[in-house]
């Protein structure tokens, strides 16, 4: 057994809480919203690329999707802020709202800038939400559990990634990218009219836990000692794995029509990196509270690197170039869920939403520069390979990260922090 696993073990219970499974399932179609409205540009890029009136090459087509990550960055930076000024439950409702609102308007753009400018305001709600739910998630599970309750939620967005491909495939080769926006603004404004008040009710139902309640400006002692060590780490390992992942998920339908597959065929593999993903995310949380997390964490990185590479030697064809895209799916998404779970087990129930907002904050810079990365690389005439090839390279910087994020360091950050609630 691993000595994560032995450090879990032998660490006291943090929190008495018990898992409310609906509660978790609640936060996890929140997050297929979430990753609905994150996802669908990737399918829309071959559609928006014939589209004379926008006049979209390659490269203005990644710095577009880079414009959501840019978003979402500053909506993490600022989500411990603005769930102590209002609460989980009214920052979790405002910010969906506002990003389906930001997304559903894309429809009418004129103009590419309009489409990033739109998908900029669309990420200041993500970035929001993303940090919040999860944090909602955690507050109410079990410490025994929060790592696979973490990666239940963070499921969501790969499932609306795949509700995204399966609308993008009856959608667009009908009637174009337009109504594919259309359609995610209608799918943010049902699931608003029944989540807002659920959100509302849980959070009055359960009493705010822990010995002390923060005040205005204490998230701020997250910065300083071991807290402040683990918050780089997390960011780092955090920006490595969003760039591997949202790389993929934004470029891998154009990808694979670089490499002459149909694009049906890339539809498909869309799909399938999203069910992979799902899969992951389940399968390595159960693994991860058996071994423990941080190592589980180490080898999905290393194990995306490998897929990777070996979808850019172009060696693979049908079924085992179908299975490297799920493994693949498998694996990117489950490294960054595990460092979710990493940094909301490093920290007090008071302090998880700032902490996570700022570690996928900072760590959206991987996610901004991925899909500009992509394009760049693109329309140097590198090929797609040398774009799977980046993304891999960021996957082993991501696993190496890790090597320094400790038990022991964790412990510490626990530490510090209880004695300023005690």
């Amino acid at each position: 057994m691993s000595s994560d696993a032995l450090a879990t073990r032998a660490a006291p219970c943090r929190d008495a809480t018990p898992t409310r499974w609906s509660v978790i399932a609640l936060c996890t179609v929140i997050m297929l919203v979430e990753g609905f409205d994150l996802l669908i540009y990737s399918n829309a890029i071959p559609s928006l690329l014939t589209d004379a009136t926008l006049g979209i090459d390659r490269a203005q087509a990644g710095s577009i999707g880079s414009m959501i990550f840019l978003g979402m960055l500053v909506g993490g930076v600022l989500a411990g802020r603005i769930t102590q000024s209002l609460g989980l439950s009214r920052a979790i409702g405002l910010g969906f709202a506002f990003f389906t609102v930001a997304t559903a308007l894309i429809a009418w753009a004129g103009a590419g800038w309009h489409i990033g400018a739109l998908r900029l305001l669309a990420g200041l709600g993500l970035g929001v939400v993303l940090p919040a739910g999860l944090s909602f998630a955690r507050k109410h599970s079990s410490h025994r559990h929060g790592a696979l309750a973490i990666s239940i939620v963070m499921a969501g967005i790969p499932l609306g990634g795949m509700l995204a491909a399966v609308v993008s495939h009856q959608i667009i080769p009908h009637w174009g990218w337009r109504p594919l926006f259309i359609a995610a603004g209608l799918l943010g404004t049902g699931v608003l009219v029944v989540m807002a008040p659920l959100v509302g009710r849980i959070e009055r139902e359960v009493p705010s836990s822990g010995p002390a309640t923060v005040v205005a400006g204490d998230w701020r002692r997250i910065l300083r000692g071991p807290a402040a060590a683990v918050l780089a780490l997390g960011a780092a390992a955090t920006l490595a794995d969003l760039l591997t992942w949202y790389g993929v998920a934004v470029w891998l339908t154009q990808l694979m029509r670089e490499f002459d597959v149909p694009f049906s065929g890339a539809m498909q593999m869309m799909f399938t990196l999203n069910i992979g993903a799902i899969a992951g995310s389940l399968c390595t949380a159960g693994i991860a509270m058996r071994l423990g997390t941080r190592p589980i964490a180490i080898a999905a990185s290393a194990l995306a690197a490998a897929c990777l590479l070996a979808v850019a030697s172009r060696q693979l064809s049908g079924a085992a170039l179908f299975a490297a895209i799920a493994v693949l799916g498998m694996s990117a998404i489950s490294a960054q869920n595990l460092v979710n779970a990493l940094v909301a087990d490093a920290f007090p129930v008071h302090y998880r939403a700032a902490a996570i907002g700022i570690t996928l904050g900072l760590g959206r810079l991987g996610a901004v520069i991925a899909p500009a990365l992509g394009g760049f690389i693109l329309a140097a005439g590198l090929g797609p390979q040398a774009v799977l090839q980046a993304f891999a390279a960021s996957a082993i910087i991501g696993a190496l990260v890790l090597l320094a994020f400790t038990p022991a360091l964790s412990q510490r950050t626990q530490q510090m922090l209880a004695q300023h609630q005690a």
